[in-house]
């Protein structure tokens, strides 16, 4: 590896940190300690002397550490004594420099990637405090148990299998919680960064990464305070639906991507027939703007990890005990049943049979039952809850999803 890519990578993590602080000496109206200029040679005094560390050792790393550490904290004394407190800029300094020190030691990608995360924290600061601002304490407490049970409690637990057939295996039973909390959280963060001050379809869109079936009781209940709102409400509805028949796309190949060309005409069918759907009915009112995402909250807790855990449970003992005595036709049962609770942990727990004599086309088809079944659940609770236009509209673009589904699946199936 050359001395010219370290020093080239470098330069460009610098140059990418310092044109974030360059813009953000223009917005706040004053001067920071280091720029577009700066932030480059902050790199390069990192970079360099690892390039000669084997010649005169690690002092002229330790050496340029300090005098950039001591420029950084006269930078903050002088900003502290004119009244502007904040060291993002001095903080990013000193990052600079060790991802200057990373790229010479020839850690390229590591330098490279590390750097664009800096700069996009950097950059993403509004967004990023309005986020922290919007969130209650409950929810801040939501994440912290995230963090908790993935880095925390998955590793402590058994990598073995319990029960009947030794299909408990706590530790996988734990990952899939993680896999599920960890998607719906980006689906929450997504409607805090997106979905509030923007028209209903966008929420539905990132809402169904949280929730679909969170997204229609919502949107149900928006619908009866106008009437206007119907069509627009119903098109966010169908499309978290849409959104939902992909997420169970991911889920599935997260677990094993071989199922995939099985369940993705069916996923696909369904996805873009809400699709089209939600287009025709968000045609009707382009012009709403809403706070809906504040209605969909973190859906983290522990108390839910811990049911969805039971309840992936026993969908495993259910589906394996239907597999070993009854047969296909009962797997077919639970899932439809199940889905009703949750599609995820059908999907999951299907994917985790493997392919079977009939390569995948058993799991596929149960989860593709439980898609179905999900979507007549929300199209009930759509026209339980909506108004009368809502009810309509939603009913037949979820039923539509629902038949697409249904159709793909059968010729997949029996044609397989």
């Amino acid at each position: 590896m050359s001395d010219l890519a370290r020093i080239g990578v470098a330069l460009l993590v610098g140059l990418l940190i310092g044109l974030d602080r360059e813009r953000a000496e223009l917005r706040k109206a004053r001067e920071v300690f280091a720029g577009i200029r700066t932030f480059p040679l902050i790199a390069l005094a990192g970079c360099v002397p690892m390039l000669v560390i084997d010649t005169v050792g690690p002092w002229l790393v330790v050496a340029a550490f300090l005098a950039v550490s001591a420029v950084a904290i006269i930078a903050y004394r002088a900003g502290v004594v004119e009244g502007h407190i904040g060291s993002t800029t001095e903080a990013a300094g000193i990052a600079t420099f060790l991802l200057g020190v990373l790229a010479g030691a020839g850690q390229l990608l590591v330098a490279g990637a590390a750097g664009i995360v800096v700069a996009t924290l950097l950059v993403a600061k509004p967004r990023l405090e309005g986020l922290s601002r919007a969130m209650t304490q409950d929810e801040v407490a939501a994440v912290l148990e995230l963090a908790v049970i993935s880095g925390i409690v998955l590793p402590l637990l058994p990598n073995v299998g319990y029960g009947p057939w030794g299909v408990l295996n706590p530790r996988d039973i734990w990952l899939v919680v993680v896999l599920v909390a960890g998607l719906s959280f980006l689906g929450f963060v997504a409607v805090r960064l997106l979905g509030e001050n923007r028209g209903l379809a966008i929420t539905g869109a990132v809402g169904g990464l949280v929730s679909s079936t969170a997204v229609t009781v919502a949107m149900a209940d928006r619908s009866k305070e106008s009437e206007a709102l119907a069509r627009p409400a119903a098109a966010a509805a169908v499309l978290a639906s849409s959104v939902m028949a992909m997420r169970i796309a991911v889920l599935a190949g997260a677990i094993n991507s071989g199922i995939l060309p099985r369940l993705l005409p069916v996923t696909v069918a369904m996805a873009l027939t809400g699709a089209l759907g939600a287009r025709i009915l968000a045609r009707a009112d382009r012009s709403e703007v809403v706070e809906a995402g504040k209605r969909i909250r973190n859906p983290f807790s522990l108390r839910q990890a811990a049911l969805f855990a039971l309840i992936y449970a026993i969908i495993l003992l259910a589906v394996r005990a239907a597999q070993q005595y009854v047969g296909s036709g009962a797997m077919f049962a639970a899932a439809a049943l199940a889905s009703v609770a949750d599609v995820d942990a059908v999907t999951i727990a299907f994917t985790r049979l493997g392919p079977g004599d009939t390569a995948w086309r058993t799991a596929a088809a149960a989860i593709t039952v439980a898609a179905v079944m999900n979507t007549f659940v929300k199209l009930g609770i759509a026209w339980t809850r909506g108004s009368g236009a809502f009810r309509h509209a939603t009913a037949l673009a979820l039923g539509a999803m629902a038949l697409a589904g249904t159709g793909v699946g059968a010729f997949v199936y029996l044609r397989w």
